[in-house]
């Protein structure tokens, strides 16, 4: 029997968002308790709050918004790499990475261990250029992390995220991946189809 594995970080008011972006709040609106025929609430928050998917819009101007990506994408092999100990993600974690192999690669690293209700880390663990340019060039269409981004804070030139985007590659973002064992799995990952957006949360889910 399939087991189904999600890796997808819950949505909540107050969780711990990218710096300047907006709060996240839920908030209830009836109540049936108070006479209301339903309970019903309202989300108020940005598009890249906990696990989300970045379009190419979100930093190529021309780029495709949500509705646009390719459908394909969004399931396939993924490979989880497990690089927990390391203060960046290098060359040499990914240089055996293959399409043969995974259509996909998502990072487990020390992100994983953080809930969102922690303050941000700005030290969290990130993804080195060289070793985009070599995903990229492997064949991998999909990368993932369980960091709110997958470039290092405070990065002026944004090179990792346009490399990847300006290569047709579908960057997720906040995943949640602790308990997962660096294996290859199915993946299948359903952003909410906000059309003209640059992001979108999105329920990402594991087979074996």
């Amino acid at each position: 029997m399939m087991k189904l594995i999600d890796v997808t970080r819950p949505i909540f008011t107050g969780m711990t968002v990218w710096p300047g972006d907006e709060d996240v709040i839920i908030e209830r609106t009836s109540f049936i308790s108070k006479g209301d025929a339903a309970n019903i609430s309202r989300l108020h928050a940005g598009v890249h709050a906990g696990t989300h998917v970045d379009a190419p819009l979100h930093f190529l101007d021309n780029g495709e918004s949500v509705e646009k990506i390719d459908i394909n994408l969004f399931t396939g092999r993924v490979k989880i790499i497990d690089v927990q100990q390391f203060e960046s993600i290098r060359y040499e974690h990914v240089k055996n990475v293959n399409r043969e192999e995974a259509d996909a690669v998502f990072f487990k690293t020390s992100s994983s261990m953080r809930t969102l209700e922690e303050p941000f880390d700005t030290a969290f663990t990130a993804l080195e250029y060289e070793a985009a340019v070599h995903l990229v060039k492997a064949g991998i269409k999909v990368i993932g992390t369980d960091a709110l981004s997958i470039e290092r804070y405070g990065s002026k030139e944004h090179e990792v995220h346009k490399l990847l985007l300006g290569n047709g590659v579908l960057i997720i973002e906040g995943l949640w991946l602790k308990d997962i064992a660096p294996e290859i799995y199915n993946y299948v990952c359903l952003p909410m189809l906000l059309k003209g957006s640059e992001g979108a949360p999105a329920r990402v889910i594991l087979s074996k």
